[in-house]
């Protein structure tokens, strides 16, 4: 046995102890060190020691020493040996396997990976076929098929584990071979020195080969089972048995075949587990064939089959026969597989196979009498998985006519996912559901499983003999009244159906869910009402073929019903014979109970002719619900709509009428209209116009509608029946609304404007001019681009370029003839809008003058927004924040900016908490 090196050691620096002290102690301390340096220490364990002295009476201690100590890498494989002295020898015959055992065990004080070779001495007398480490985890000193081969193997410090050393030795050869496992630490230590002595014998040698064939084989089927033993030695052989364990294989699902062992040499003897005998038993557990001599070079064969059983599952199956005698022992193994077999049934419910008649027969088809459009029948069926294996199965049918939908159904609730895992011998039961639109031919449906595995089929048919029209039923709802009716109105509904099947319906329930905004009031028959469920029910035990059922549900819309809801209500009838509930057409009645609100306004009371009455409608939606409306003005005779006059939409002249039509109105909004109409000849007395708004629910057919008037009066004896004055401004129109504004508009002097008579005029200083005591009729007037260096602005009237109106001139006549400003005339606010979810933000900048901007922010929200911020981000970086708390209505908020040049418009931004 080698000695395990010792650790090294690093020791701390300490203070210097005095000499007297040092020459007290140096005995103590040599006997402490050296126990300490031998002993294997773990790495990194910290030493300390301190000496004790007596002198004169006193006590005097040492410094205290500290030593830590570092990892040493240390290993040994015991036996150790020399090809001089070998520490094992082991015998091998030729072709045969020797095994020497070793251990190995870490010396050091840490963990640590040492690599494993093997080295063959200079001296040996052969060299072997193969060589290689295994770890013996047991330690029995044999290999057993879970030892795996090695290279390397990790232990801890004081760890210790097995090896075999396997050595196959040649056919022929003699001598000694020397051969010795090599351990060796990652720095390089090694322990080199471990040396055994394969002998390999003369004489006889004993050599067994076995062989299963097919290798892969299917339940059912025959294995063909050879072995053989050859004496490969130069002596015979006496006697030899050659010997096979059959258990294993038949717990395997692999048996023997009753007679089917041969041999042409040697006595066949069988075991059922106790003794053996040339009587092949009932159960055959083992197989032997018994040699009385076996010569040199000689082989002795026997072969036997063995049956796989139906139900074997899918496996490898492995067997070892094993020689003994002189030369032996010896032993050979063989494997093959057992491969899944597949097989699988798809039939009714039941009964898959479809026995007694089988695949195809009529035992395999299912079939119905009728089946009713619309309505959903289900046929059941089992698909069965007869493999020796775990499979998946897909699912499919064809022979469906156009017009029918199939699905597969685990229960009428729940689809059935493909493909379809089954574990062997497992089965399933399912729904495969059809439904035919409309009436179509008789057909089969092919129902077909596909295995994954083995891509076989097995079909099976279900057939669908007759089908019926869907509307035989017919069932009907009428409510009395129809159309749009107000909260608290009582409706009346009347249910009526006719069994039109040839057959009887069976266990009929006729069922009413009624509207939430409907209270139940009564009904003839009486049926059982359910209030929390809003549910009216009627039961027959049996409808006949040709019968009819009528009913009358009297039900009252409840009034807090809001605008804008359309009640629908339909029934369903069902039975044994329509699983699938037939639902009458649904009735629907809005409700609406609100008016909308109209105001008509016109100024002046007293109007000449040629002069504008201006005129103001207001419409209002007093209800919380949405609506379009349509607004229409019947003008009195003599009224024309000037153009361009309508804010803030122009109408559509229809007629002798204006329309305003589409215009949106959400619950509770108003909206104004306004619009000029001139006085012209035919105008006379009272001057009545008619406005009408009609307005339709966003979603229904409810209407409200609404009428307006307004009067003004024709002053008489203004003017001659023939003669007119026609008057105006030309003027730079600043804001461009088509309006003067004094103040802001620059009036234009100067300007000369014609007839096409040759009359003429020019503005005075504040812009306007005047045609009097011109004959009234239609006119043309010109503006003379030459004195009016400036684009016109659109106009009502006109015509070409702009720079000519054509007007129809009645007693006092006003054209005004607006001009783009040149730039650098105007100064424009510029603005933007916020719009997020209930709020909006205007923004506006109005500039002052000499450099200054005033920034004006109005926010408008009908719901309470808590915990307002509005971020106004500042042209030149910053910004300007309001903290507003919960905000709602509107506000107004300004503030003044110095900016140089052109202000820039930036966006503000806002939020706010949600609840």
């Amino acid at each position: 046995m080698k000695r395990a090196p010792r650790p090294r050691l690093a020791t701390a620096p300490t203070a210097r102890p005095s000499a007297a002290l040092l020459h007290a102690l140096l005995a103590v301390l040599l006997i402490a060190f050296s126990a300490a340096a031998l002993a294997a220490t773990p790495a990194g364990t910290v030493i300390t020691n301190q000496a004790t002295a007596l002198a004169g009476g006193r006590t005097y201690r040492s410094n205290l020493v500290e030593t830590v100590v570092l990892p040493v890498c240390s290993v040994t494989i015991t036996p150790d040996g020399t090809p001089a002295q070998p520490g094992q020898t082991v015998d091998v015959v030729l072709g045969g396997t020797a095994y020497l055992p070793y251990r190995i065990l870490n010396t050091g004080n840490a963990s640590a990976r040492f690599d494993l070779t093997l080295q063959q001495d200079p001296s040996s007398e052969w060299t072997p076929v193969a060589s290689a480490l295994y770890l013996d985890e047991d330690c029995n000193g044999r290999l057993d098929p879970a030892d795996p081969a090695v290279t390397a193997v990790d232990l801890a410090a004081g760890e210790e584990a097995c090896l075999l050393v396997s050595v196959q030795a040649p056919d022929q050869g003699r001598g000694d071979l020397y051969i010795s496992p090599v351990a060796a630490c990652p720095q390089g230590t090694s322990d080199r020195e471990n040396y055994g002595r394969v002998h390999l014998l003369g004489g006889p040698q004993l050599q067994v080969d076995k062989s299963m064939t097919p290798t892969r084989v299917l339940p059912g089927d025959l294995v063909r089972v050879s072995l053989s033993v050859r004496n490969a030695g130069d002596a015979p052989a006496e006697p030899v048995t050659l010997s096979d364990d059959l258990a294993p294989l038949a717990a395997a699902g692999a048996r023997y075949e009753p007679s089917s062992a041969r041999a042409a040499k040697g006595t066949v003897e069988f075991s059922d587990g106790g003794g053996w005998t040339t009587r092949e038993p009932a159960s055959v557990s083992g197989i032997r064939l018994v040699l009385d001599r076996l010569d040199p070079g000689e082989t002795a064969v026997l072969v036997f089959y063995l049956r796989v059983a139906d139900d074997a599952a899918a496996a490898t199956v492995r067997n070892r026969a094993v020689a003994e005698g002189p030369g032996g022992p010896a032993e050979g193994t063989a494997e093959f597989e057992i491969a899944p077999r597949y097989e699988h049934f798809l039939g009714p419910r039941g009964n898959p196979r479809a026995l007694p008649g089988g695949e195809g027969s009529p035992d395999d088809l299912q079939e119905v009498p009728y089946l009713i459009a619309g309505q959903t029948y289900c046929f059941e069926h089992t698909l069965e998985n007869a493999s020796t294996a775990a499979d998946d199965f897909d699912l499919s049918v064809s022979g469906l006519p156009e017009g029918v939908e199939g699905a597969f159904y685990l229960d009428p609730d729940t689809p059935l996912e493909s493909p379809v895992h089954l574990e062997a011998g497992a089965s399933l039961d399912f729904l495969f559901c059809v439904v035919a639109e409309d009436v179509v031919p008789p057909f089969t449906a092919d129902l077909v499983a596909t295995s994954a595995a083995s891509g076989a089929s097995n079909h099976t048919y279900d057939r669908v003999k007759e089908v019926w029209p869907a509307d035989a039923l017919a069932p009907t709802k009428r409510v009395d009244p129809e159309g749009t009716v107000t909260a608290g109105s009582e409706l009346v509904y009347t249910l009526h159906f006719e069994n039109g099947y040839p057959i009887d319906l069976t266990h009929v329930v006729i069922e009413d869910p009624l509207d939430e905004h409907l209270e139940y009031v009564a009904s003839d028959p009486e049926g059982s009402y359910d209030p929390e469920g809003h549910l009216l029910r009627w039961t027959l035990e049996t409808l006949p073929s040709g019968a009819g059922w009528t009913a009358t549900v009297t039900v009252r819309v409840k009034q807090d019903t809001p605008d804008d809801v359309i009640i629908e209500n339909a029934f369903t009838v069902r039975s044994d014979q329509l699983p699938d509930p037939v639902a009458s057409d649904p009735t629907r009645t809005p409700v609406w109970s609100s008016q909308l609100l109209l105001q008509k306004e016109v100024s002046p009371a007293e109007v000449r002719l040629g002069e504008l009455l201006h005129y103001v409608l207001t419409v209002h939606n007093p209800s919380n619900a949405a609506m379009t409306v349509t607004v229409t003005d019947i003008p009195a005779a003599g009224l024309r709509y000037v153009a361009g006059s309508g804010t803030p939409l122009e109408p559509e002249q229809q007629d002798d009428r204006l329309v305003w039509a589409d215009l949106r109105l959400e619950g509770g909004e108003t909206l104004v209209l306004e619009y000029d109409m001139r006085v012209l000849p035919g105008a006379s007395g009272e001057l009545v116009n008619v406005a009408v708004a009609e307005g339709t629910a966003s979603g229904s057919t409810a209407t409200a509608r609404s009428r307006a008037t307004a009067r003004a009066r024709l002053a008489e004896g203004a003017f001659l029946p023939r003669r007119a004055t026609l008057v105006g401004r030309v003027f730079l129109d600043a804001d461009r609304d088509g309006r003067y504004d004094p103040g802001r508009d620059v009036p234009l002097p100067g300007a000369r404007l014609l007839l096409p008579d040759g009359t003429q005029v020019r503005t005075d200083v504040v812009g306007n001019y005047a045609f009097r005591d011109i004959e009234a009729g239609v006119w043309q007037v010109v503006l003379d681009p030459q004195t009016a260096p400036f684009p016109p602005l659109p106009h009502p009237e006109a015509l070409g370029d702009g720079y000519r109106h054509r007007v129809y001139a009645w007693g006092l006549t006003v054209s005004d003839f607006p001009l783009a400003a040149p730039a650098g005339v105007i100064e424009a606010t510029r603005s933007t809008s916020l719009f997020f979810g209930p709020l909006r933000v205007d923004k506006h900048l109005i500039p002052l003058g000499e450099g200054r901007v005033r920034v004006v922010l109005h926010l408008v929200s009908s719901t309470p927004l808590p915990e307002l911020t509005l971020r106004d981000p500042l042209p030149e970086g910053g910004e300007k924040i309001f903290d507003l708390g919960t905000f709602e209505g509107e506000k107004t908020l300004t503030y003044d900016l110095e900016v140089e040049g052109r202000p820039v418009l930036t966006d503000p931004e806002v939020r706010w908490r949600y609840p």
